[in-house]
């Protein structure tokens, strides 16, 4: 009772402050090219990604295959498969990842701060989101940040929206306006404008023409400092793994982005969880089990199959 009242009274002093600022204000510093930045032909690039569902994946292979087509040597994968030390030596780096809570995962922006000091290689940022109002603009501002911090130069970044991955948003007989509304998404509209960024973060180089962002302040925004994980947590009851339904596949253990899941014990740190959902979401079985507001939770591949949805993918792929 004393952490809900700490919580609501925490919301409603950040409610009060966020009246007294003009829409749109900026409150922190551009992310910008300390120096001027000389035109510079790409020919190698790192493209990668965190990825939940597997739409930021297809988003960042898709980027690296423009880039490839038109000559650039590529690297491209899962952040959780590449030592960051391994990041050297080329011309430009871009970053991305799902927004998460509102804001970059942790542990991406964890990852940043092992890179190697990247001495002024171009970088850049992309982030999907799931809604119109994820705070998407500041998510991919955090990477770019971190990216910066690392003695990269900023190139660009962009937003790509897709149909929602959170499971608290739909059951098996209800679904949110918002995931609904974008179930189509992405579509052929969506992998041109990633493949314009590709392009465009190419001739941008070549053209020496840095970038200028700034985080806005939002409610958003402000949300991300309430630490919405917590409380997010506090609806959420026996995260666990049926033992009968469990294939052994390992998925869920290995692509668990801070390492909470056993699966020789069957077991799952829920303390250090961060409720991204990436197991309930891929698990092929339905082994992992969630609860909250009193119904079992469905991950997003047994949601699209009970709504008979299905992702086009872009030609490339």
């Amino acid at each position: 009772m004393n952490q809900r009242r700490k919580f609501l009274k925490t919301a409603g002093q950040l409610t009060i402050a966020l009246s007294l600022v003009p829409a749109g204000c900026k409150y922190m510093g551009a992310i910008s090219a300390d120096t001027p930045i000389p035109p510079k032909k790409v020919n190698s690039a790192a493209v990668l990604w965190y990825s939940q569902t597997g739409s930021t994946r297809r988003s960042g292979r898709l980027m690296a295959k423009t880039m490839q087509k038109v000559g650039v040597q590529t690297l491209s994968g899962d952040v959780r498969d590449i030592d960051p030390r391994e990041i050297v030596n080329f011309d430009l780096l871009v970053v991305g990842s799902p927004v998460f809570y509102y804001d970059a995962p942790e542990f991406i922006r964890d990852w940043l701060e092992l890179l190697p000091p990247l001495n002024k290689t171009l970088v850049a940022a992309f982030v999907t989101f799931g809604g119109p109002e994820g705070n998407q603009h500041n998510a991919a501002c955090s990477i770019l940040e971190g990216l910066k911090d690392r003695g990269g130069i900023p190139l660009g970044i962009e937003t790509f929206m897709n149909m929602a991955a959170y499971p608290l948003s739909w059951s098996e007989d209800s679904v949110s306006d918002n995931v609904w509304r974008a179930r189509h998404l992405p579509d052929e509209a969506t992998y041109e404008s990633i493949r314009a960024y590709a392009k465009q973060l190419l001739a941008a180089a070549e053209q020496g023409r840095g970038v200028e962002y700034s985080k806005k302040l939002t409610m958003r925004e402000l949300v991300t400092f309430i630490n919405p994980i917590w409380w997010t947590k506090l609806s959420v009851r026996n995260h666990s793994i049926d033992a009968e339904k469990c294939i052994a596949c390992g998925l869920c253990e290995a692509k668990c982005p801070v390492h909470a899941i056993d699966l020789s014990k069957l077991s799952i740190d829920t303390q250090a969880c961060v409720l991204c959902f990436g197991c309930l979401n891929n698990c092929p079985a339905s082994a992992v089990h969630m609860e909250a507001g009193g119904k079992t939770l469905i991950g997003y591949q047994e949601f699209m199959k009970i709504k008979n949805l299905s992702i086009t993918e872009p030609a490339e792929l």
